[in-house]
């Protein structure tokens, strides 16, 4: 029963949650909106960390990934959906494998095109400058079957990684990487960068100062519930640790498997 709901929920989930949109508006009416804006970027990248921070701000509705299943009319679909909330900045995170994958009669850079010009969105691009880091999060919390973490990791077990599998993630990490460079390209944004402006406690409000001027909404201090998911040490989470850094250390990631302390 369970895969059959997950089946169902990936499959047909998209289209309700579009005409579920629609009905609201069709019920309660359209909302307007001061400002809005769109989290572009990869996966574990701190995007739920970003938008947590946001939707601790008064004036600001930060939505979840609108686009992780197909719907019928994308830009129709979205004009609907930021119809439900009612603050006066609205955003939605958007991943860069969705914009490849979701958005089927989409053009990805035109559809980030159409976001800017014909709907006033303002572009957070974010991402991770440790690929390596980044790549080896999915796989841990694919191990965990756990995205995010309410409470501090005390004693995290660790995970065999498959090198090959591993190593083929990574190297469409590293293009997906490029595709969002085509895909900003000319279009202006606002770039946070994970290991500066998250990772840290005392980053991010810095990150929020700036950030709330960017979409057009009061600063505040800052406040999340969610810890890492993974420990900083590499030996700390993967059993097979050295294997796969003899593996990385002849590639051009070499640089990105030091472990800091």
């Amino acid at each position: 029963m369970r895969q059959l709901y997950i089946h169902l929920n990936q499959h047909l989930g998209g289209y309700l949650r579009e005409f579920l949109a629609w009905g609201r508006v069709v019920l309660y009416g359209p909302s307007s909106h001061e400002s809005k804006f769109v989290i572009f970027g990869r996966g574990r990248s701190g995007s739920t960390l970003l938008s947590d921070l946001l939707n601790n701000l008064k004036e600001v509705d930060c939505d979840k990934e609108i686009f992780n299943r197909r719907v019928l009319m994308p830009r129709g679909f979205l004009k609907n959906r930021n119809s439900i909330f009612r603050k006066p900045v609205y955003g939605f995170k958007l991943l860069s494998y969705q914009l490849q994958q979701k958005l089927d009669q989409e053009n990805g850079k035109k559809f980030l095109e159409y976001l800017v010009n014909s709907e006033g969105y303002k572009v957070v691009y974010i991402k991770r400058q440790n690929i390596v880091r980044q790549t080896l999060s999915k796989h841990y919390a694919r191990f965990r079957r756990a995205w995010h973490q309410d409470t501090p990791l005390f004693a995290p077990p660790k995970m065999q990684v498959d090198i090959p599998s591993f190593m083929a993630e990574l190297r469409a990490t590293q293009a997906l990487q490029e595709y969002e460079d085509y895909c900003l390209s000319d279009i202006p944004h606002f770039k946070v960068i994970y290991e500066q402006d998250l990772q840290h406690r005392e980053s991010r409000l810095r990150l929020l100062d700036r950030l709330s001027y960017f979409i057009g909404t009061k600063v505040e201090t800052p406040r999340t519930s969610l810890h890492r998911i993974s420990p900083q040490r590499f030996d700390d989470y993967i059993a097979n640790w050295q294997d796969l850094k003899a593996c990385l250390r002849y590639t051009e990631f070499a640089t990105e498997v030091m472990d800091r302390h």
